[in-house]
């Protein structure tokens, strides 16, 4: 009986998967990330998990600490940066100690994307707006997690 019991507490414990299905069981909003060394970039779904939209630019950890009890995160979705033959390089593996932090801290599952030119496709889209390149460098990090974050979504519901 006590085995069953750590199988049934290690089964509730969130993980790091990249299977989207983690996501079905998440209730409230699902937090899209675009981590990188300098700047980590933050989208938010809707309460449906259905639309996300760009929310900002972090630079610590620490600042979620705020949004993920004031937006009611549920878990989150974090972009891979896998190398173009699709094999993941260093970076992805800095990505990964970055999840495995996101769990320790606010223990919640993590679905990682992959996000290979995520940046270059928002950094295209934003150019058809009227922006000021310094602007645009202020949120191309939110705008690229948006782009990770739909992906998801869209996945999670089979568009």
């Amino acid at each position: 009986m006590i085995h069953d019991n750590k199988r049934l507490e290690m089964k509730k414990q969130p993980f790091l998967t990249t299977d989207i299905k983690i996501l079905s069981s998440v209730t409230g909003r699902i937090l899209g990330i675009d981590y990188g060394s300098v700047r980590i970039g933050l989208a938010l779904s809707d309460i449906n998990q259905q639309i996300a939209t760009p929310f900002k630019t972090i630079f610590k950890l620490k600042e979620l600490d705020d949004i993920v009890p004031a937006k009611d995160i549920g878990g989150f979705v974090v972009g891979l940066p896998l190398q173009t033959d699709g094999t993941e390089g260093y970076i992805a593996g800095q990505v990964r100690l970055f999840c495995q932090r996101l769990i320790e801290k606010y223990e919640r599952p993590v679905c990682l994307i992959d996000e290979r030119y995520t940046s270059q496709y928002a950094q295209e889209a934003m150019m058809g707006r009227c922006m000021r390149q310094k602007r645009q460098q202020q949120v191309i990090d939110s705008e690229a997690a948006a782009r990770i974050l739909q992906k998801a979504l869209n996945m999670l519901h089979h568009k």
